[in-house]
């Protein structure tokens, strides 16, 4: 399947020929924008999460591989839009919860 990319700010996204994003690199473009701290920005961690903590995410996305055979995570608008809504769900608990430090940082800081 050939896949778009768009750059936002520098930071690829993908996207499949019909309009479904990559997850992961939706995520990283997200992350990026919204906090600074190095930890944060592994999406796939955060993906990770948010399964972990959403499962019914997963049902709002299809598995594809892609160019380098691997297999990812694709959403189509309307799935995006539930994911972006838990992510920032899980973003702002995990920074009130550390007081807006990182915890690579706070693990590093012990």
């Amino acid at each position: 399947m050939n896949q778009i990319e768009v750059y936002l700010d520098e930071t690829p996204v993908r996207f499949t020929e019909d309009g479904r994003v990559y997850v992961i690199d939706a995520i990283a473009v997200v992350t990026e924008a919204m906090i600074e701290c190095t930890a944060m920005k592994r999406a796939a961690p955060l993906w990770e999460n948010l399964v972990r903590q959403s499962p019914e995410l997963l049902g709002y996305c299809h598995e594809i591989v892609d160019q380098d055979r691997n297999t990812v995570p694709v959403a189509d608008s309307s799935g995006w839009d539930k994911i972006h809504e838990k992510l920032f769900e899980l973003l702002l608990e995990q920074l009130s919860s550390q007081d807006g430090v990182c915890a690579d940082e706070m693990a590093e800081a012990s």
